[in-house]
This record gives structure tokens, C-alpha cells and sequence, in this order.
């Protein structure tokens, strides 16, 4: 009787392992699929976040060449050459020895 009783234990215990371990496997599991999940919405913020940077990279080296633009002409407004050409074309300017021709209208 005493191995009746043993080897029912023994059976008993063996389900119970099995059962620990299968929920043990679905915890895992569960796991394992919320941190897919996790990782999968990271990787896209962190692909929109570097179309961004890519973007402002653009635009930093857009206005960093308009910036060199304006220098150039901040430079050349500073000249004689263009005082003379818009004092021509603005006013009508001419120098002592030009004569100027004006279209008739």
C-alpha cells in the first residue's frame, strides 16, 4: 500500500512540474512578444526621429550657403561698381562726359 501512495505522489508531482513549466513557457512567451512589440515601435520613432535630423541637416546647409550668398553681396553692394550701377539704373545717373539717350515713349 505504502507503493500505492508513493507512486501517486510521484505522478502528482510530475503534472504539477509539467503545468509550472508550460505557464512558465507562456510567461516567457508573453514576454517575449511585448518586447518584440516594444522594440518594432522604437525602431520606427527612432527611423522617423533620423528623417528628421536628415531634414534639418538640409535645411542647416541651405541657409549656411544662403548665408554665404548674402556675404558675397553684402560685399559687392559695399563696391563702386554697384553704387554706379544702380545710381544708372535707379535714377538715371549718368557720369559728366556721357550723354544719355532716352527711348521716346
Amino acid at each position: 500500500m505504502a507503493k500505492k501512495a508513493v507512486k501517486k505522489k510521484k505522478t502528482k508531482g510530475i503534472f504539477e512540474n509539467r503545468l509550472s513549466i508550460v505557464f512558465i513557457t507562456m510567461v516567457v512567451v508573453s514576454m517575449a512578444i511585448v518586447l518584440g512589440v516594444k522594440v518594432r515601435s522604437i525602431k520606427k520613432e527612432l527611423a522617423s526621429r533620423e528623417a528628421y535630423n536628415q531634414k534639418i541637416v538640409k535645411e542647416l546647409e541651405s541657409e549656411s550657403e544662403r548665408a554665404k550668398e548674402l556675404d558675397e553681396k553684402k560685399k559687392y553692394v559695399q563696391t563702386d561698381s554697384y553704387i554706379i550701377e544702380m545710381a544708372r539704373e535707379k535714377l538715371g545717373l549718368v557720369f559728366p562726359n556721357e550723354i544719355a539717350i532716352k527711348p521716346e515713349n
